[in-house]
């Protein structure tokens, strides 16, 4: 069983010294899976764990950045009032979203761009790291209801300015702005101007009062943090916002996304998700092809198991915006829903190459992985989520799976150990099983699933996460019985577990996963992955 990092809390970036930040970001993007790997594995000498390190020569390392690349780093507040960092920080999140929706230029994530908060670094470094061709960088004086943005675009080659810019206009003309700004950034990137987008930028309002967009950039904020009272006060904020500007569709989208999120973290989300259909489909109604609010649509489709709408969704994100972040995001849930691990480890790959220092996506890489079975990539990017985020309680465990399914049970005891002494008993627990089922003690395995089963629920394990660990120790009639209530639960994922490659061979033999599979909801899934498997052909 795999956590996701999205139900496993808040997650916190630490600041790191310059250099480091710089050193690490490096590291991950440019250093091979192989290298990484000599330096975790060196000691191995087994046949099966050298293999392993050969397979893992399939290196993270990413093509040379695309001639139409951007880093957006985030602007200066130069207010004079350190409170109001969440509007220089808003503006720098909109001109990054709205160049993101380009589709042809490659745009470095926010948690990447942002990791360079007051660097004084060398352009030239930042986008090494970042692995761009140009960076983005700014100020913002904001003063009642003028706003003064002053913008420059700088070529990482020779660190010389290939375009500036200074906007000093009232607030109310401030989505104005910022349309003229990406635009010229994508004229000069690319050479010509996207029709398709410029039709795009019609879809705001021309003005907005400046009080609604103060709310408006400070629910963003909020929603950064990714906390429980981050969501909360970011969806008040977002409540108001469309209500006194109801054509403004990225506030629409921004509380679709905070309902999103809440439902994924709360234990009864029915009425939350019903809260983000309502907010989505507005934000969709005002701009039908925004990637951003399609990509949020999906993932809430998917946990709804509204699978031919999901399927939608992935389909007019494709067309949008084929290269975008959101799309990406969005896919990684789609191919895990319907057990296309391939795809999905791809698409992890290439979010991990484009936004290095997000815990997160490390982390759901080393999960997908190791239920992939390749235990020794899974290690690595466990690895590499633990240098962004030492003791982390999800990449220990992820680390701890990875050891177990190389044979490493000393490192893997190592970690247990460590899961214990922080006080996470049921991750602790869950790896001792994996330790117990690779080296095929049935019995052991099936105390630990009853263990778990008895604390449920407990770490980030779901039903679906239970019916693995007691199929992992031989017990299938249990272990279909919490696969049943993970149906009753609408676990995103469930379908899936009978396909992946650490799934028993004689699950799907069993007359109860059988019967389960017979069910209506179950058949719709079945439909919908059988059409999807069509269009993406092999390789799946």
């Amino acid at each position: 069983p795999h956590p996701k990092a999205r139900r496993g809390g808040a997650h916190v970036h630490t600041p790191h010294t310059d250099r480091t930040l710089i050193a690490l970001l490096v590291v991950v993007v440019f250093l091979s899976f192989a290298q990484i790997a000599y330096e975790i594995w060196r000691s191995a000498t087994a046949p099966e764990q050298k293999a392993a390190r050969n397979a893992a020569a399939n290196a993270l390392v990413p093509a040379p950045p695309a001639r139409a690349s951007i880093a957006v780093l985030p602007f200066l507040n130069m207010s004079g009032d350190p409170s109001k960092d969440y509007f220089s920080d808003g503006i720098s999140e909109e001109l990054l979203n709205d160049l993101a929706n380009v589709p042809d230029l490659e745009v470095a994530a926010r948690t990447s761009s942002f990791a360079f908060r007051a660097k004084n670094e060398d352009i030239r470094e930042i986008a090494k790291a970042l692995n761009v061709r140009a960076v983005l960088e700014g100020s913002v004086r904001e003063n009642g209801t003028r706003v003064r943005i002053t913008a420059q675009l700088i070529n990482a080659a020779d660190g010389y300015h290939i375009w500036s810019e200074t906007y000093d206009r009232d607030l109310s003309d401030i989505l104005v702005v910022q349309d003229q700004i990406a635009r010229a950034i994508t004229t000069t990137l690319t050479q010509r101007l996207l029709g398709n987008d410029l039709d795009r930028a019609l879809r705001k309002p021309s003005t907005i009062d400046p009080d609604i967009y103060r709310k408006y950039l400070e629910a963003l904020s909020q929603y950064a943090l990714k906390t429980d009272a981050g969501d909360l006060a970011a969806t008040a904020l977002l409540k108001d916002v469309t209500a006194r500007q109801p054509d403004f569709a990225p506030a629409f989208t921004a509380l679709g996304l905070s309902y999103v999120h809440r439902a994924e973290l709360h234990d009864d989300p029915s009425a939350l998700m019903t809260e983000a259909d309502a907010a989505l489909a507005q934000a969709l109604a005002l701009d039908p092809d925004s990637p951003d609010a399609l990509s949020a649509s999906l993932i809430l489709k998917l946990q709804e198991w509204n699978w031919d709408e999901a399927a939608n969704d992935a389909r007019r994100l494709l067309r949008v915006s084929p290269h975008g972040l959101a799309t990406r995001n969005a896919l990684e849930f789609y191919y895990g829903a319907f057990g296309f691990l391939d795809r999905k480890i791809q698409v992890l790959r290439e979010i991990v190459v484009r936004d290095p220092p997000s815990f997160v996506n490390l982390n759901n890489l080393a999960s997908v992985l190791d239920t992939r079975a390749q235990y020794a990539d899974a290690a690595i990017a466990a690895q590499a989520s633990l240098r962004l985020q030492p003791d982390r309680p999800l990449a220990l465990y992820m680390l701890c799976l990875a050891d177990a399914g190389l044979g490493r049970k000393q490192e893997a005891r190592a970690l247990t150990a460590q899961l214990v002494t922080i006080q996470e008993t049921g991750a602790a627990d869950g790896c001792a099983l994996k330790i117990a089922a690779t080296g095929r003690d049935n019995r052991e395995a099936l105390r630990l699933a009853n263990k778990i089963a008895t604390a449920f629920p407990t770490f980030v394990f779901d039903e679906t996460a239970m019916g693995d660990f007691f199929a992992q120790g031989g017990d299938l009639k249990t272990a279909i019985s919490w696969y049943a209530r993970g149906y009753d639960r609408r676990n995103r994922d469930l379908f899936a577990a009978g396909f992946v490659p650490t799934a028993p061979a004689a699950l799907r033999e069993q007359d109860g996963w059988k019967a389960l599979m017979q069910r209506p909801l179950a058949q719709e899934w079945k439909s919908a992955r059988d059409r999807a498997l069509a269009e993406l052909g092999s390789g799946h």
